[in-house]
């Protein structure tokens, strides 16, 4: 794992001052009069600057592991991410141009990309992350009880509270959305923080407003275990992930840990499944879905909750008789582009089942694309989401 970061950082670094480099020589060539030289030499001396910070919170002397100021490593994320991506077009330009008279007008467009690019990301870095949309499926079984016909399911994920600051809205903001949907069950899938209890302090108003708007249950997600931070000993983790797991019921969710409840509805039941996080390496392999399925009826209708949906694709989807799988993690990259009315993530290039619902046979997946952040501090077009998943039953089944 280290080694992984170690590699990853060395790459990112080489990458880095290539671009920053190319693209600078770019500019250069582009702007001949003194003023722009000027604009030239700050652009410069920006990267450098963020070159410089880059080795100092991330190499040398600060590691991340060892860090609990969020903040400040969320932005300078965000101000390098965007110096970054800004680069990318410029960078492309200047190669182009060697083989092209119409040098200029190329690398004017390639600015005016970049601008446009710098702007779309700041706007995710100020507005995009306050924004909130609830996302409305039904789907139908055969198998479903009757008493749970049109019961309505509000899944929420990835809270990661330890990213969001005290006056933020977007919990207030879901609360507000969820009364309105009126929900017969609430289910978080997962990661309530980034790494550490008490970033549960001082939401219990906001978290309670939420939970006692029905039954709440909640699972745990990679990051609720503390794996990513460096602890003075063994027993300071599980004092942590204990606190962690009390947290929920302070807040108003009943924890499953490899376990499930009876959800009643009227005269009928469905069984509510919840295990711990399942993802491939370097995700933790804490669920055991054996364990949680004991005493479940065959034939019974099921709603798993497990926070990454690695684990329906690869241990649940075709061989499980599972009905209904309610999964986070992905955030969407927090980064989306529609076209012709489809949101794309490049999420996609790294997992199959990123967002929204997926099928197999008789098995359903939804992937919640989260409330909270982790990274950058900022949604592009993938806003936080609140799912409402509403069962009904078959036409066949009336």
């Amino acid at each position: 794992m280290r080694s992984f970061q170690l590699v990853f950082i060395v790459v990112f670094l080489i990458i880095y001052i290539f671009l920053s480099y190319f693209s600078t020589v770019t500019l250069k060539r582009l702007f001949q009069t003194q003023t722009q030289k000027y604009f030239q030499l700050i652009y410069g001396s920006c990267s450098l600057l963020l070159l410089l910070t880059f080795i100092f919170l991330y190499i040398y002397p600060n590691k991340p592991r060892d860090a609990s100021n969020y903040s400040l490593y969320f932005y300078f994320n965000a101000i390098l991410f965007i110096d970054f991506f800004t680069k990318i077009p410029i960078f492309i330009a200047g190669i182009i141009s060697i083989f092209t008279k119409k040098s200029n007008t190329l690398k004017f467009a390639a600015l005016i990309i970049a601008l446009g690019l710098g702007l779309v990301m700041t706007y995710g870095l100020i507005f995009g992350n306050k924004q909130v949309r609830i996302s409305k499926v039904d789907i139908e079984y055969a198998n479903l009880p009757i008493g749970f016909d049109n019961y309505k399911i509000v899944q929420i994920s990835d809270t990661h509270l330890g990213s969001l600051n005290k006056t933020s809205s977007i919990l207030k903001k879901a609360a507000i959305g969820i009364e309105k949907i009126k929900p017969d069950l609430i289910l978080l899938t997962g990661d309530m923080v980034n790494n550490f209890a008490y970033e549960t302090e001082g939401w219990e108003i906001a978290f309670r407003k939420i939970s006692s708007l029905a039954e709440s249950y909640s699972i745990l997600g990679n990051h609720d275990y503390g794996d990513y931070t460096r602890w003075r000993n063994y027993d300071d983790k599980i004092e942590n992930l204990n606190g962690i797991i009390s947290s929920h019921q302070r807040l108003g969710f009943q924890i499953l840990r490899n376990q499930n409840t009876v959800i009643k509805s009227g005269n009928d039941s469905i069984f509510l499944i919840g295990v711990e996080n399942w993802g491939h390496a370097p995700f933790p392999q804490y669920a055991d879905l054996e364990k949680a399925l004991e005493g479940i009826p065959e034939n019974a209708f099921t709603v798993l909750m497990t926070h990454d949906p690695a684990h329906w694709e690869s241990q649940i989807k075709g061989k499980k008789n599972i009905n209904l799988t309610l999964s986070g993690h992905t955030h969407g990259l927090q980064w989306g582009i529609k076209l012709a009315g489809i949101t794309f993530s490049l999420s996609y290039s790294t997992r199959k089942y990123w967002s929204g619902i997926y099928s197999h046979e008789n098995s359903f997946l939804y992937v919640n694309t989260g409330l909270g952040m982790v990274g950058i501090p900022w949604r592009i077009d993938m806003p936080a989401e609140i799912s409402v998943i509403i069962l009904k039953q078959s036409f066949g089944n009336k």
